[in-house]
């Protein structure tokens, strides 16, 4: 469906009385249509942690790309059931090429039985070392990747301004899980599982300003998913066993045209505009707004969709 951009000329609460319905839901495919089962699957709500993976696929090599990661995807998950659920995705806003796996797992003990895995099941090396493409010169997955391009981050839900009590931390989770950074109410949240796209949006913090970062941001999304319930959901991570205080908003979309009614909040929305502007902090005797919490240029996005959303041919 369109969306209807709202009047820059009438800036007003947005709401989701002024949000389009058109989009046809049954249309919009998510990265749990990937699994032969939904029971008991970990996602981004519901997680100790994640694990972010992602690689530059040759562009002549595309579709067999797609294909040996839903391979491994599917084994991976039926090999580790309730330990692990990895869901993967593709780049379309952004780097062209680029394939990502987040691999949701309760505690990072539970990674040990993925390296088991990748050491000694013979099936999990077939699926990496056959011959992959035999029609064009032959070669594994190596031939079908950037060489060097494959990096990984740890991220954890953030914890420490969501409302959580003690005793809402699930037994056997790393931490508390994102879930609880949202409020509780019947409204439909939206997951790594069951969004059609998802944004990616990471910064680096001050480090001066690291805890105001972190809050401002609980504050952003705390708007966001109260104005568009069902249609954006925003959870929040920080990144472990990597850059210190670099922080990583994972935001739900019900599809990718709901991107342009997450624009649309940062930029006619009254409300979001005024806790935009909320002064955060003095720097050099001046007192900055939200983007004086983050190093200069760090702040990215990335749209991505479930791979099995874009069927193409390589």
């Amino acid at each position: 469906g369109v969306i209807s951009p709202v009047s820059r000329t009438r800036r007003k609460n947005m709401s989701t009385q002024t949000i389009s319905k058109e989009i046809n839901l049954s249309q919009i495919k998510t990265a749990a249509d990937q699994l032969n089962s939904t029971e008991n699957i970990l996602h981004s709500l519901n997680s100790g942690f994640v694990i972010h993976r992602v690689g530059q696929v040759s562009y002549d090599f595309l579709s067999e790309a797609r294909t040996f990661a839903q391979e491994l995807q599917g084994y991976m998950n039926m090999q580790l059931k309730e330990k692990a659920t990895t869901l993967v995705y593709e780049e379309v806003l952004g780097n062209y090429g680029y394939m990502h796996w987040l691999v949701h797992m309760k505690t990072p003990s539970d990674y040990g039985q993925l390296l088991e895995m990748v050491d000694h099941d013979e099936a999990f090396q077939k699926i990496y070392q056959d011959d992959r493409l035999p029609q064009r010169g032959g070669g594994n997955w190596e031939r079908m990747f950037v060489q060097g391009s494959f990096k990984e981050n740890i991220l954890v839900p953030q914890h420490g301004f969501a409302k959580e009590a003690l005793d809402e931390k699930e037994q056997g989770l790393f931490t508390t899980a994102a879930r609880h950074q949202l409020p509780n109410s019947a409204k439909p949240f939206l997951d790594t599982s069951s969004a059609g796209a998802i944004l990616l949006r990471t910064g680096q913090a001050k480090y001066e300003c690291r805890d105001l970062a972190r809050y401002y941001l609980s504050e952003w999304q705390a708007y966001i998913n109260k104005v568009a319930p069902g249609i954006i959901t925003s959870s929040q991570f920080e990144e472990m066993w990597g850059s210190q205080d670099t922080l990583h908003m994972i935001v739900h979309l019900r599809s990718l045209a709901d991107y342009t009614i997450l624009r649309n909040l940062e930029i006619e929305d009254a409300g979001l505009i005024e806790l935009m502007k909320k002064p955060r902090a003095e720097m050099n005797g001046e007192v900055v707004p939200w983007g004086g919490l983050f190093e200069a240029s760090t702040l990215s996005d990335k749209v991505l969709l479930p791979i099995s959303a874009q069927p193409h041919e390589g």
